[in-house]
This record gives structure tokens, C-alpha cells and sequence, in this order.
């Protein structure tokens, strides 16, 4: 159990804003509860800094260290490369051991997927990797679009193979709605961890909210926010060509990186762009956490309509903390935590039901009138720490 364990180990194979958010809570809550913290990321000196900034009273309670994101980057890695990656991380968690001098008893990786692959030996896997572990199953797309079968056994060449491990003690999963599908087939303890997100305030975007309602100038302001990947950014061109210019405004936050799109749709977001129109603003920068959470406050509508996104979203978590209504795609995780929480709207592909869902939704109006504020209430209180605790606490039952 959580309260017999004295060092846990946090590994970090991403660079990616979000992994890093959930470190940072995971880290703070274990050091509160006086547990010695090891955390393995790319941004260590940062992870560092942060962590000595928020729980000062016990930084002597962590340390952290780099690990390299280039040893991660290949999505279809061989199996020689699989076990060289649970090497990889087994050697520098000794290294973290002699540092702050104990043995780290669990270690849970933000996520696991790219730790894991079918057809690996168990016994290699398990002599390479001596560690209790578990993680987060972030992107599950084998339980969403290939419809695993239920109630049996992994199998060699199943995607989920290597949760079989003895070393395995769980699994830990953001999307609520495939709990019972992983657990039919893991035949161990599957956790529901929160979907926990920065929600602090700063002055830094302030700037940004003003030029916004300038240009916005009374209008709908529909805004796709603090996208790391893309997401969207296609779906948004389009939607923003068939609506009323006069009525709705759009805000677009965040990279954007060309090399993930073919020449044809570069040169559709670049024209676009170039058009400078009278209805979309595109800030196109990495923004800090509290800048995105600034500009949260300052729209009407969330727009995350991502074509094909599996995994849950922590920019949910934003948009429900600072009532703002969002309009997603129909399936998956979060079209299916919308519909449930009654946040917002989910459509399917067809951009016409994203332009009739906006006219829906517009409406309301921040008035509450058709979502009711309750209801983003309900769905922000379960992405705590409280809930976080508790789902550590059930996943180190072992």
C-alpha cells in the first residue's frame, strides 16, 4: 500500500506540456505524504525548479534527473529496442538511488505506452526490469477501434501483452469508459486517475484576452487553445469558412509545426493564415499554462474537435473549471465525457453538424440557460488531488 512505500519513482519519456503537468502533481502530492520522490524527465532542471518552488518544506524529499526523449521517439520500435528502452530506465533509476539514497519500490511511467509492445519475453523483460510498476495507458486505441476481445488473456502478439509482467502491478487509465474492458483482459487492479490540469492565473496573458475582446468586438469567441500537436487546427480553417463572420470570432493559441502535414494542407493552414481575416486571430507561440488559462477566461466556447484523437484531454478539465461549454467530436473519450457530464457538444465528421452545433451553443451565451453550470462543477471536482490520492493509493496495493 501507498502508506508502506518510501521511494517512488516517476518516469517522464515525453517532452510533451501535459506529462510534465502530471509529474509535477504526482510528485507534490507523494513528497506531502512524506514519500522520497525520483523523477525522470527530459526537463529536469524545470521539474527541479518547480517542485522546489511549490513544496519547499519538502524538497529534500525528491530528485530529479534527465532522461534522454530521443531513446522514445520511435512509435513501432523492434523488440530488441523495446527491452533496451526498460534497460534504459532501469539503469538510470539505480543512478537516481545512490543520489538520494534509498531503493525506489514503485516506479510509474506518465505515460506507458511508449514503453510498451507486443511479443516481448516476459522473463527478458522481467530480468531487464526488476522494478514494481504500473503507468499511465494514455492512448488505449486497441480497446477503442479493434475491439479487443473481452475476458481473456493477452495473448503474445497482443498489444497489451506486457501487462502480464509479475512486476505489472496494474494499470492505470484517464478514460473512464474503457475501466471495464482493461480490466476483463489485465486480470489486475485497472485505476481511474484524474484528468489533472495547471488552472492558476496569471498576468502574463492578459495582453492576449485584450486584443481579443478588441477584435472580437462583442462576437462569439470560439477558441482552440494550448494545442501541442495539432490537433484541429484543419477542422477550425474550415468551420471558421462556412459560419457568419459577423457573429462568431475565432482564437487560435499555440505551435504549430508544418512537418506534421502533408504539402496540401500546409498550404491550406499558410493561406489561411496569410488571409488575416476579420474573424481569427491566430497567436501562434508556445504559451506557458496560466497564459492558456487566461485566454480560457476569455472565450465562450472550447473548441476540441480533434478527427481521430483516442486519448482523454486535460484542456477538458480547463474548460469545465472556467465554465466554458465545448464543442467535441462525437466519439472516444472525450466526445463520450462530454455527453456524459452534459459540458458541451459532440458531432461526428460532418463539418455542417459542427456549424449547427455552434449556433446551438451559441445560444446560451455564458448564461448558463442550456448548460447547466452544475454540471461543470460535477466533472471539475472529480479531476483533483483528493482523487489522485486515492487512485495512488489503490494502484500500490500490492
Amino acid at each position: 500500500m501507498l502508506s508502506d512505500l518510501y521511494c517512488i519513482a516517476l518516469v517522464v519519456p515525453n517532452k510533451e506540456n501535459r506529462f510534465f503537468t502530471y509529474a509535477k502533481f504526482y510528485a507534490e502530492m507523494l513528497m506531502k505524504l512524506g514519500k522520497k520522490v525520483v523523477v525522470l524527465c527530459p526537463d529536469f532542471d524545470e521539474m527541479e525548479f518547480t517542485l522546489r518552488r511549490n513544496v519547499p518544506k519538502f524538497a529534500d524529499n525528491m530528485l530529479c534527473r534527465p532522461i534522454d526523449s530521443e531513446e522514445f521517439e520511435d512509435n513501432k520500435p523492434s523488440i530488441i529496442n523495446t527491452i533496451g528502452r526498460w534497460n534504459y530506465v532501469s539503469k538510470q533509476i539505480k543512478l537516481a538511488e545512490k543520489g538520494i539514497g534509498a531503493k525506489v519500490e514503485f516506479v510509474l511511467f506518465c505515460p506507458i505506452d511508449t514503453m510498451l509492445r507486443n511479443s516481448v519475453n516476459l522473463s527478458l523483460l522481467n530480468w531487464n526490469f526488476s522494478y514494481k510498476w504500473s503507468g499511465l495507458y494514455l492512448n488505449p486505441e486497441h480497446y477503442k477501434l479493434n475491439q479487443l476481445k473481452l475476458n481473456v488473456d493477452p495473448k503474445f502478439s497482443d498489444p497489451d501483452y506486457l501487462f502480464r509482467s509479475e512486476n505489472c502491478v496494474g494499470v492505470c487509465i484517464l478514460d473512464r469508459f474503457i475501466l471495464d474492458s482493461v480490466r476483463s483482459r489485465v486480470y489486475k487492479k485497472v485505476v481511474v486517475f484524474p484528468e489533472l490540469s495547471n488552472l492558476s492565473l496569471s498576468d502574463n496573458g492578459m495582453h492576449y484576452s485584450q486584443e481579443i475582446h478588441k477584435q472580437a468586438r462583442g462576437r462569439v469567441i470560439v477558441g482552440l487553445l494550448g494545442v501541442e500537436k495539432n490537433e484541429g487546427i484543419l477542422a477550425l480553417i474550415r468551420l471558421i469558412k462556412l459560419v457568419d463572420e459577423e457573429k462568431y470570432f475565432f482564437v487560435f493559441a499555440g505551435k504549430i509545426d508544418m512537418s506534421e502535414f502533408d504539402e496540401t494542407q500546409r498550404e491550406e493552414i499558410d493561406s489561411f493564415i496569410q488571409l488575416n481575416q476579420d474573424n481569427a486571430l491566430f497567436i501562434i507561440k508556445e504559451l506557458s499554462e496560466e497564459e492558456i488559462n487566461t485566454l480560457y477566461k476569455s472565450i465562450d466556447i472550447g473548441y476540441l474537435y480533434f478527427y481521430n484523437y483516442i486519448s482523454s484531454n486535460h484542456m477538458l478539465t480547463k474548460a469545465a473549471h472556467f465554465n466554458k461549454p465545448v464543442l467535441a467530436n462525437k466519439n472516444y473519450c472525450v466526445g463520450q465525457t462530454v455527453k456524459q457530464f452534459k459540458i458541451g457538444l459532440s458531432v461526428n465528421g460532418k463539418i455542417e453538424e459542427s456549424v449547427q452545433a455552434l449556433e446551438f451553443m451559441s445560444l446560451d451565451r455564458m448564461s448558463f440557460s442550456i448548460f447547466d453550470k452544475s454540471n461543470f462543477e460535477k466533472y471539475t471536482e472529480l479531476q483533483n488531488e483528493d482523487y489522485l490520492e486515492m487512485a495512488f493509493e489503490q494502484i500500490t496495493q500490492f
